[in-house]
């Protein structure tokens, strides 16, 4: 006789094979665990593409609270010129023509004159006039019958001299150094060796909203340029563009001073070492050849600069030798 084949089962369930009870959750439980699972993916996903540390060191901001009113909608750019147009107003509104002719004179100024030794036989001001606001003698009002405007037609404000050395100058500009953890007194503030043309740019930008993934702030101009320079960010607000170049408002212009003044080649700036100077456009106009832009501690001030563009109708380094602009911090956050 044959064997009967075994009788073969249909499969088992998985109660039926571990017969002992399964746990069950509730609807309330369930939605409370997904909601914990959806939290720590977003807590990881976060931990993934932030920054915890700045990609170089930066000097730790002062608690500060203060928040630049904007227009509502604005981009970075206009939220830049919107704040850097906003702290020329409240030192007073000064305006520096840097022009053609390889001069850089102040135009205006809520500051008195400085007494100078070479304005001595200049015609005193009267009492009611001395603290009031005053246009500096600009080049067309010099009486030099044709000749060449004297210098003392030239206007300017040496160190601890002009808004800088007053109260509201100084409180002014120690907000500025704050952003990279300094509190400098009064005098100081007056002083070459606290030049403080780049904690204003640095300033500026962290108020208008740049954070450490987009720009990082100093002390020193070169710090950021090379910054720019070399691509260390993960999103770089700003990329160099070598002069001649036109500028777009919310765009930085950089020149060398001191022994570099007369610097070609950006691959020489060296971080925190190359002397520069750097200001913020706020306007261009093409059809007058002039871009108006603001820095601070400009004739010790914040201070609109006038720049007389050169024959390329283009921002070089040539037309005017007191500030040869070498560089374009293009802004790529338009």
């Amino acid at each position: 006789m044959f064997a009967r084949p075994p009788r073969r089962r249909s499969p088992q369930r998985y109660a039926q094979r571990f017969p002992q009870s399964i746990p069950q959750i509730s609807p309330q439980a369930a939605g409370t665990l997904r909601a914990a699972c959806v939290a720590a993916a977003l807590a990881l996903l976060s931990a993934c593409t932030t920054v915890s540390e700045p990609v170089r060191p930066q000097a730790r901001a002062l608690p500060d609270t203060e928040r630049p009113v904007t227009h509502p909608g604005a981009t970075p750019g206009e939220r830049i010129v919107e704040i850097a147009t906003q702290e020329w107003t409240r030192w007073g509104g000064q305006v520096v023509r840097v022009g053609r002719d390889d001069t850089s004179c102040v135009t205006y100024s809520p500051a008195p004159a400085p007494e100078l030794p070479e304005m001595a036989e200049a015609e005193p001001a009267s009492p009611a006039q001395a603290g009031t606001p005053r246009a500096a003698t600009t080049d067309t009002e010099s009486k030099s019958n044709g000749n060449p405007p004297p210098v003392t037609s030239c206007l300017s404000f040496p160190d601890g001299t002009g808004m800088e050395a007053t109260p509201l100058g100084c409180t002014l500009a120690r907000r500025y150094w704050g952003i990279v953890g300094e509190t400098p007194s009064c005098r100081q503030i007056t002083q070459g060796s606290w030049a403080w043309s780049a904690v204003f740019i640095s300033w500026v930008l962290r108020k208008a909203g740049l954070d450490e993934r987009q720009f990082l702030t100093g002390q020193s101009h070169s710090m950021y340029v090379v910054d720019a320079r070399d691509g260390i960010l993960p999103r770089p607000a700003f990329r160099i563009e070598p002069v001649p170049a036109m500028p777009r408002p919310g765009d930085i212009i950089c020149a060398g001073r001191g022994r570099d003044r007369y610097l070609e080649d950006i691959a020489e700036i060296g971080f925190g070492t190359t002397p520069m100077h750097c200001d913020i456009v706020v306007a261009v106009d093409p059809a007058a050849r002039v871009v108006r832009a603001i820095g601070g501690n400009v004739q010790q001030s914040v201070s609109m600069e006038e720049i007389e563009l050169g024959d390329s109708g283009q921002l070089d380094g040539v037309t005017n030798s007191h500030m040869p602009w070498l560089l374009v911090m293009r802004n790529a956050l338009q």
